[in-house]
């Protein structure tokens, strides 16, 4: 951050200095005294400017460590969903057992999700909420997700734990596996 930085100050100082010298060719400069307030507002210009490539630059990274995060755990959910799944008692599950996911479009995922959820009287931002927590998503990438906070969050999963009757997300994703081997192909 701080080469970052020392770039944009060397830079307005640049665009400073430029502009004082084509003010000065073009016959604006003359007298002394115009010469302070010219370099005076080219100053200010040239910190406006640094401050808003500031602010563009960390909106940018923010937003590109964000969608690098969902990716993530897109990733990382999707292949825990075609390795192997966890079982309620938290060991492997057989070989026969095991849903393959591979050759499941998202729409058809989706649908086996809804339809483990369907009958528990969940909230749309539950759904929402426990979609997320599914794909392998942390309390806090969800709220980022879904512009929340994360205690919010952490009620949203209390709740669904609550209407679901399970007790740590290996028991969630555990149930949410039954829907797609309870599902017909």
């Amino acid at each position: 951050m701080r080469k970052r930085t020392s770039r944009i100050l060397l830079g307005t100082g640049y665009v400073c200095l430029l502009t004082t010298l084509l003010l000065y060719q073009a016959g604006v400069l003359g007298e002394r005294r115009e010469w302070g307030i010219a370099i005076l507002a080219t100053l200010l210009l040239g910190v406006a400017l640094a401050v808003i490539l500031l602010l563009y630059l960390r909106v940018s990274d923010q937003i590109r460590k964000l969608e690098q995060n969902r990716d993530t755990a897109a990733q990382k959910a999707l292949e825990a969903g075609t390795e192997g799944q966890q079982t309620a008692g938290g060991g492997r599950q057989s070989a026969d057992e095991t849903v393959s996911l591979e050759n499941w479009s998202y729409e058809e995922i989706y649908a086996a999700f809804l339809g483990a959820m369907d009958g528990h009287e969940i909230s749309e931002r539950e759904l929402e909420v426990a979609w997320l927590l599914y794909r392998g998503y942390t309390n806090r990438q969800i709220g980022e997700a879904l512009f929340i906070a994360e205690t919010t969050v952490k009620k949203h999963v209390s709740h669904i734990y609550q209407k679901l009757a399970v007790y740590s997300r290996k028991e969630f994703r555990a149930y949410v596996q039954k829907a797609f081997t309870d599902r017909p192909l």
